[in-house]
C-alpha cells in the first residue's frame, strides 16, 4: 500500500487561490484510519453543503470524473481519480480542501467468513437438522411463530447472491432482487465448491445460507436477494451503498449486511443513517478475527451489531467482542440452505445476524408503524446478558441473546420499552 506523501506536483495543478483558501490540514487521526484494502483509481467524496461547491468544481480543480453519483439525504459522489495517483493519498488530499466533508477510498469489505476457510459441511438434500438445531429453542423461534411470521415484510439479504430456486426458498423471494456484479437482474449464488486455491469452502453459497436462516426465522416474510459480492465474498463500499439505496426505494423493512470491513467509512455511516431514517433496520455481522477491533458497518451508530454464541450462549471462539456489539445470538454449526438444492453447516456471525434480522421482521409484521430505534429498543429489553456466563467477555456481548418470543409478547402487550440502552439514537431516525 502506497503511504508516500503527496507529490509536489499538486501544488501547480489547485490553483494558488484554491491552497490559500479552501484547505485545511489534514485530520491526522482520520487519516491513520485507512488500513484495509481499496479500490487504488476511485475515491468517495461528499461535499460540505455550505461551501456552495459543486462536484464539477471540484472534478475541474482535480482532473477527476464523476463515475457514479448516490442521491441520498445529500449527495456522494464515487470519482475517478487521474492515472498513476493512489486513492488513499487523494482521499487525504481532498479531504484538505474546505469544500468536501469527507473523501476517502473505495474500501474492500468481505463475508466474516472469508478469512476462514472450510468451516461449513455439507448436509446432502435433507431439510430434516433445520427444526432440530439448538439455535431455535435458544432464541425461542417456535413459540415466537405463534404470534408472528413475518407475513408482509421484506428482508433484503446483500451478499454472495441467492440460488434462486432453491427449493427452500423459491416461494418466498421478490421479483425485485438484483445482481450489482453482474449488473443484470438475476442475482444468484455463483458456486462450485472450490476457491482459487482448488480448496473446499469459498465464499460461494454464502448468501444462500444467510437467507435460508432469515427464513427459518421469519418464515413468511419476504426476501429480496440482492448480489454484491463476488464467489469469493469481496465487494466494495459504492457498490455496497448502491445496494442499500435500492433496498431502501424498493421496499425493504430490515437490511441484512453479513459483511464488513475493519475502515471506518463515511460513505458507509451516511448510508446506514439513511435507511434508518427512511424505516428500514439495518444488521450486520460483528467479524471473526476474536478481537475487540471495530468492524464496519456494524460499528456505525445507526446499525445493530450482531456477534456469534453457540449452544448454552457461551461465545464462539471465533466471533468479535467490545463495547460496541448490540447482541449475540447463534453463529456456531447453524445448518441452513445452499447450493446447490441441499443444505450445509456454516460457522460465523455472518450466521448469528439473520436470527436478529429475522426477529425484527417478525416485529415489524405485528406493528409497521414501528420505527428501527423502536425495534432496536424491543429487541434490547428483552435479550438475556450473558455476562454471567462469558465472564471474560462481561459487556461486551451487547445486550446480550434476544428473546424473540419475549419481544413479540411486550409488543403485544403495549409495554414497549423507553429506554435505548446505548443502541442507536434518536438521530438515526429523524431527518434533519
Amino acid at each position: 500500500m502506497n503511504t508516500s506523501k503527496f507529490s509536489k506536483r499538486w501544488i501547480f495543478i489547485v490553483p494558488i487561490l484554491l491552497a490559500i483558501f479552501l484547505l485545511r490540514a489534514p485530520n491526522q487521526s482520520a487519516l491513520a484510519r485507512f488500513r484495509g484494502e481499496y479500490r487504488p483509481s476511485q475515491i468517495l467524496v461528499q461535499l460540505d453543503p455550505l461551501s456552495g461547491a459543486t462536484i464539477d468544481d471540484l472534478n475541474a480543480d482535480y482532473s477527476t470524473t464523476t463515475l457514479q453519483t448516490f442521491s441520498l439525504s445529500t449527495n456522494i459522489y464515487l470519482l475517478q481519480i487521474p492515472t498513476g495517483e493512489d486513492a488513499k493519498d487523494f482521499a487525504e488530499l481532498l479531504n484538505a480542501d474546505l469544500r468536501t466533508f469527507f473523501a476517502e477510498p473505495d474500501f474492500i469489505g468481505q463475508t466474516p467468513e472469508a478469512h476462514r476457510r472450510g468451516i461449513w459441511g455439507w448436509g446432502g438434500q435433507d431439510p430434516t437438522p433445520l427444526g432440530e438445531q439448538y439455535a431455535l429453542e435458544a432464541l425461542n423461534i417456535p413459540a415466537a411463530h405463534t404470534l408472528s411470521q413475518g407475513a408482509g415484510t421484506v428482508v433484503a439479504v446483500l451478499d454472495t447472491g441467492v440460488q434462486l430456486d432453491h427449493p427452500n426458498l423459491v416461494g418466498v423471494l421478490t421479483t425485485t432482487g438484483y445482481d450489482f456484479v453482474d449488473n443484470d437482474p438475476l442475482p444468484n449464488d455463483e458456486f462450485n465448491g472450490l476457491d482459487d486455491e482448488i480448496v473446499p469452502g469459498s465464499a460461494g453459497g454464502h448468501g444462500t445460507h444467510v437467507a435460508g436462516i432469515v427464513h427459518l426465522t421469519a418464515p413468511a416474510a419476504q426476501i429480496m436477494p440482492l448480489r454484491i459480492l463476488d464467489p469469493d465474498g469481496r465487494g466494495d463500499v459504492s457498490t455496497l451503498i448502491e445496494a442499500i439505496k435500492y433496498a431502501v426505494d424498493h421496499g425493504a423493512d430490515v437490511i441484512n449486511l453479513s459483511l464488513g470491513t475493519p475502515d471506518k467509512s463515511d460513505a458507509l455511516k451516511t448510508v446506514i443513517r439513511y435507511a434508518t431514517q427512511n424505516g428500514v433496520v439495518v444488521v450486520a455481522a460483528a467479524g471473526n478475527l476474536e478481537t475487540s477491533q471495530k468492524e464496519y458497518p456494524a460499528a456505525t451508530q445507526c446499525a445493530l451489531a450482531v456477534t456469534s454464541v453457540g449452544p448454552g450462549g457461551i461465545k464462539t471462539d471465533f466471533a468479535n467482542y467490545g463495547k460496541w456489539i448490540s447482541f449475540a445470538a447463534p453463529g456456531e454449526g447453524i445448518y441452513s440452505t445452499f447450493p446447490i438444492s441441499g443444505y450445509a453447516w456454516w460457522s460465523g456471525t455472518s450466521m448469528a445476524v439473520p436470527f436478529v434480522a429475522g426477529q425484527a421482521a417478525l416485529i415489524s409484521s405485528l406493528d409497521s408503524s414501528l420505527n428501527p430505534r423502536q425495534i432496536a429498543m424491543l429487541i434490547g429489553g428483552t435479550a438475556v446478558s450473558l455476562d454471567e456466563i462469558n465472564p471474560d467477555f462481561d459487556g461486551e456481548l451487547g445486550l446480550g441473546q434476544p428473546d424473540i418470543e419475549a419481544s413479540l409478547l411486550v409488543l403485544l402487550s403495549g409495554n414497549l420499552p423507553t429506554s435505548n440502552r446505548g443502541l442507536m439514537s434518536s438521530s438515526c431516525v429523524t431527518t434533519p
